[in-house]
């Protein structure tokens, strides 16, 4: 029979993992809360612009890794934005979303469909949705933030490994808020449309106008740093934004037109030495990736999502 795999969490580890998988011969559905995929690879459409509000670019170190950009280079999906400290930066054609949509073009998708809690049997996994519904499969592969993935499989905490959960709840993550802003004119961000800041309340901007991927004079996205997120995780929006556009002020240079702000409660993993990814096949097929194991960056969720599907696909058999 055809072993198959269900995989919660549709950004770059979900998408990563699914295609390998399926390229070897499984049935693959991936389920995602979201309405959109690629997790924090997100574009965003807000009065009238295109803004990356979460990772804006990836580099490359990795030699599976190259040739995978390398496929979607030839694709005309990714293309180079620019150069720092010898490593080029990448960012999609029309967004970082253009990745995740080539990825999941030929991948069973369900979005809009939240996990409430896993079930394993003698025959695998049952999932079931915060709506009732179930799934069934051989194996399962959960690609959520920690936090998230730690929640879904409580309700089987006895029968697990005790290490699994231990080490899911031991991974703490960055909050980071993003700020999206269009102005009134060009900014005064400089070429190529991106710059760190590291001080203050301001970890980066970026002009998504500058950098291609939007119309408009200016359409700004303002990353936060995780001590002002952690300070403020529960201020109101309005005071929250204020302080960002005051401490972005000088970058700005002219009037703001419109803004939006948004939370990333899981931005960043604060990454130890880890694994790339977990598994137990007690008391079902089970394996845990993402990128706080294999490293905080796109590069990181990759790899993770990859050796997961490497060792589902020989562990389940």
């Amino acid at each position: 029979m055809t072993p198959s795999c269900l995989i919660v969490g549709a950004g770059m580890s979900g998408l990563t993992a699914a295609t390998a998988l399926q390229e070897r011969g499984w049935d693959v559905v991936l389920l995602d809360k979201g309405r959109g995929l690629g997790g924090r690879m997100a574009t965003r459409r807000f009065a009238g612009s295109s803004f990356d509000h979460g990772a804006q670019f990836f580099t490359v170190r990795d030699s599976r890794f190259r040739e995978a950009v390398a496929r979607w280079e030839s694709h005309n999906v990714v293309m180079p934005w620019f150069t720092d400290g010898g490593h080029v930066r990448y960012r999609g054609i029309s967004g970082m979303t253009s990745l995740t949509k080539h990825l999941a073009k030929s991948l069973d998708v369900r979005s809009e469909t939240k996990v409430q809690r896993v079930k394993p049997g003698h025959e695998g996994w049952c999932v079931v949705t915060e709506t009732g519904e179930r799934f069934h499969a051989d194996a399962l592969l959960l690609t959520a933030p920690a936090p998230q993935s730690a929640d879904i499989l409580a309700d089987c905490a006895e029968q697990l490994p005790p290490e699994i959960l231990i080490t899911l709840r031991s991974i703490d993550f960055d909050p980071c808020f993003a700020l999206l802003a269009t102005l009134e004119a060009a900014s005064c961000i400089p070429a190529p449309g991106y710059l760190r800041i590291d001080n203050g309340p301001i970890e980066w901007i970026a002009d998504n106008t500058r950098k291609g991927i939007s119309t408009g004079p200016a359409a700004l996205t303002i990353h936060a740093s995780a001590d002002f997120s952690r300070r403020h995780l529960e201020s109101p929006q309005d005071e929250v934004a204020a302080l960002m556009l005051a401490a972005a002020r000088i970058w700005l240079g002219v009037n703001v037109a419109a803004w939006q702000l948004h939370l990333w409660r899981h931005s960043k993993p604060l990454v130890e030495p880890r694994p790339p990814f977990l598994f137990t096949s007690q008391p079902a097929p089970l394996a845990i990736a993402g990128d706080a194991f294999a490293g905080s960056r796109i590069e990181g969720a990759f790899l993770s999502g990859l050796s997961a599907a490497d060792k589902i696909s020989t562990g389940v058999l």
